[in-house]
């Protein structure tokens, strides 16, 4: 019993076609980011193009991805759960996430013409960045739950 309880509980339903739901904040998720997706590396600029890549092929059925913003970034930071990135450090992102992502997180906010915020989920806090810089760039593309989805 105690078991069906946590299960009701839990924040995230994991969907079909790789998508995790989250209810309580009315998103759908990725399970995987953009690094685990292509294994490679991206810049502000390029995650920004494969997103409408991804939505012009109807990724998961739907053409609406994007990056999340700050505060939706930061949502996945959860210290009462244990993930692992892809240098196989732990991260408290919730297990339900494929482990192996990228613990810095692009997100839609820019901050001039060349800079943008990464969130970094090992310690949970954002930086700026050069947007045209690769370095272990990545982010887990987001989407909000429409009506017609029948997610919720």
């Amino acid at each position: 019993m105690t078991e069906e309880i946590a299960v009701d509980q839990a924040r995230f339903k994991e969907g079909e076609k790789g998508i995790i739901i989250d209810p309580s904040r009315g998103l759908v998720w990725m399970k995987y980011d953009t690094y685990q997706l292509t294994n490679k590396w991206m810049n502000w600029v390029q995650v920004r193009d494969y997103a409408e890549e991804l939505n012009g092929k109807k990724y998961a059925g739907y053409s609406d991805w994007r990056m999340p913003n700050t505060s939706e970034a930061r949502s996945l930071y959860d210290k009462k759960h244990s993930n692992k990135d892809h240098m196989g450090q732990q991260v408290p992102v919730d297990e339900i996430f494929s482990p192996g992502f990228c613990f810095l997180c692009w997100t839609s906010e820019v901050k001039n013409k060349v800079h943008a915020v990464r969130f970094g989920y090992r310690r949970g806090g954002t930086t700026n960045d050069d947007a045209y810089r690769t370095s272990r760039g990545s982010s887990r593309l987001v989407r909000d739950i429409l009506k017609e989805d029948g997610l919720l």
